[in-house]
């Protein structure tokens, strides 16, 4: 049944596709004439919740220009040269000071730590290994113990990882996860990472995209993208063939957002030589490929090898997931989403100086605090040359409709909230997002989670589900406002329908008072934080009291259900 049937029955609220547009605004920058390659960042680099620029002039002279309160101007800080050309950028708070670190690296020039002091005024640069050719770069918890770890795409072999000591000190370890290929061929060609929760069960798995040029052969194992579905106990195995995720082309690179609105992480997909697709996911983490029924699927065919990255956001805050795609020929692509899986495009969203025809690079967030997504745009050429050409700061103009941007602050989880899933409810339904450090193929996108609202004037509910495994639920926030939101602030009480749910004391040496707003029946088991059960599930008392005595000192997760309702809070024995 198509949108216009259902909106006739009053059964789908008629669309009407906000267009979007975007200025140059070089004017503001304190380097205009700056020339990036491939990589670019987006982030809060000083830690006032605003949105700087993090980029390399000729792909190796790293420089910070900071956006002011206002959205008037930027300050620059001046790192200097980080050694030769650089393909990859990630950043995040490795040492938990309260200052981002940044993560560069390129072909076989060193990987490159470059870490913030203690009032993050200066950094300090290290190199992990010169035994890589980087193409791209995340920063992800891998082992899930709460400390950000290191995932190298190597273009020449297996890709490698590096393991935190907790400090902000690297090790490398690929005992972490051992990405190698399934099919037989060898393992080079790592070019696209991204680490997604594809199949929704609360951890995190790595989707791979795979290119090895002069490579022929489909099946080669140099060139069939990768899947590996964590079993929650940070054991990886390859499943990208089995739920359709390697169609066996040259991919560049991959993301991951959920395009209908439906709870699940769907999937756009650059190929080389085949038609770049859109693959929906089912709910259960199978895929299929939407691309014929997309709208513009003629468009994604005629990028052949052209197309470089693949930036999903919502641009003009109509409560869905828009996709643009960067390009080193032709010319990028703006596709605005329809509401219906469907998508159109944008042309002449963006005013292009003389030259380019095409932006080859985008790194996106809030870089004037108005609550709509910008872009920074580079004109390299080829893959990672830089051009003559001067990147452009676009700034979105914007429309009327609202919207809602999110940070968060992790304890028990990383300090950034990496890896969290962002749920928020209200009268459009669901929408969700995933907090990442290092997208697509060489970027860097904002730490900050953005959601367009429409019309909509409130939002009913922010659900953040941590790496960790406790949740907290933020109830009628405001919007058009930027919301803080900190591990385990609403943990002690939490709200479902009708029912509130309060524990404590917490922390606790012993015991626990459960109260709730209803006379309903629960059960309860707890958890420690690696996933083991400590307390298997047991009726809850009439007393409603529960003894934790015989725990350990430590955090712990308690899961309350009833039959109406089900929660997780983190608790906290001393």
């Amino acid at each position: 049944m198509n949108k216009k049937l259902l909106f006739l029955l009053g059964l789908f609220p008629m669309i009407t596709i906000a267009q979007v547009s975007f200025t140059n605004s070089n004017s503001l920058l304190v380097n205009a004439s700056l020339t990036s390659g491939c990589a670019i960042g987006v982030s809060d680099m000083n830690g006032d919740g605003l949105d700087d620029l993090i980029r390399l002039d000729n792909a190796r002279n790293l420089q910070i220009e900071y956006q002011t309160p206002g959205g008037g101007n930027f300050t620059q800080y001046i790192f200097g040269s980080v050694g030769g050309s650089q393909w990859g950028m990630a950043i995040a708070d490795v040492d938990e000071n309260g200052y981002n670190d940044i993560l560069t690296g390129g072909a076989y020039n060193g990987l490159k730590l470059i870490k913030a002091n203690s009032d993050g005024t200066s950094y300090t640069s290290s190199t992990l290994t010169s035994s890589i050719f980087v193409q791209n770069l995340n920063f992800a918890d891998i082992d899930n113990n709460g400390t950000i770890d290191i995932f190298a795409c190597h273009d020449d072999d297996t890709s490698k990882a590096f393991s935190n000591d907790g400090l902000g000190n690297m090790t490398e370890n690929n005992g972490l996860i051992n990405a190698v290929a399934t099919n037989s061929g060898g393992n080079s060609g790592n070019y696209g990472s991204i680490w997604i929760d594809y199949d929704n069960d609360n951890d995190l798995d790595l989707y791979i995209s795979k290119c090895r040029l002069g490579v022929n052969n489909p099946n080669d194992g140099r060139r069939v993208n990768l899947l590996f579905e964590n079993d929650g106990n940070n054991n990886y195995t390859d499943v990208a063939q089995s739920v359709g995720l390697a169609p066996l082309g040259q991919s560049w690179s991959a993301n991951f957002e959920d395009i209908d609105n439906d709870g699940d992480l769907d999937c756009v997909l650059i190929n080389h030589d085949i038609t770049s697709m859109i693959f929906e996911n089912d709910g259960t983490g199978n895929f299929t490929n939407i691309t014929a029924s997309s709208g513009i699927a003629s468009t994604l065919s005629g990028l052949g090898s052209g197309g470089i990255q693949v930036v999903m956001e919502d641009f003009n805050n109509d409560t869905f997931i828009d996709i643009l795609i960067t390009a080193r020929s032709d010319s990028h692509r703006l596709f605005l989403n329809d509401g219906d899986k469907t998508f159109t495009e944008a042309s002449n969203a963006f005013t292009l100086p003389s030259g380019p025809n095409r932006i080859q690079s985008a790194a996106v967030g809030d870089l004037n605090n108005d609550g709509f997504i910008d872009v920074v745009a580079g004109f390299a050429t080829g893959y990672n040359g830089p051009s003559n050409n001067p990147d452009v700061l676009y700034l979105n103009n914007g429309n009327t409709n609202n919207w809602s941007e999110i940070r968060l602050v992790g304890d028990v989880s990383n300090i950034n909230g990496i890896g969290a899933r962002i749920e928020i409810q209200g009268a459009w339904g669901t929408q969700i997002r995933e907090v990442r450090s290092g997208d697509s193929y060489g970027i860097m996108n904002s730490l900050m989670t953005h959601f367009g609202l429409g019309t909509a004037t409130g939002i009913d509910a922010v659900i953040v589900h941590w790496p960790s495994g406790s949740v907290d639920t933020i109830l009628n926030p405001n919007i058009n406002e930027v919301l803080v939101i900190e591990e385990g602030e609403t943990l002690s009480t939490e709200s479902f329908g009708s029912q509130t749910i309060h524990i404590a004391p917490n922390p606790t040496n012993d015991i626990l008072n459960i109260e709730t707003t209803n006379n309903e029946n629960f059960s309860y088991a707890i958890y420690d934080l690696s996933g083991k059960q400590v307390q298997t599930e047991t009726v809850l008392p009439a007393s409603n009291q529960i003894n934790i005595n015989h725990l350990s000192n430590g955090i712990y997760i308690i899961h309350l259900t009833s039959q109406n309702s089900k929660t997780t809070h983190k608790i906290i024995k001393e």
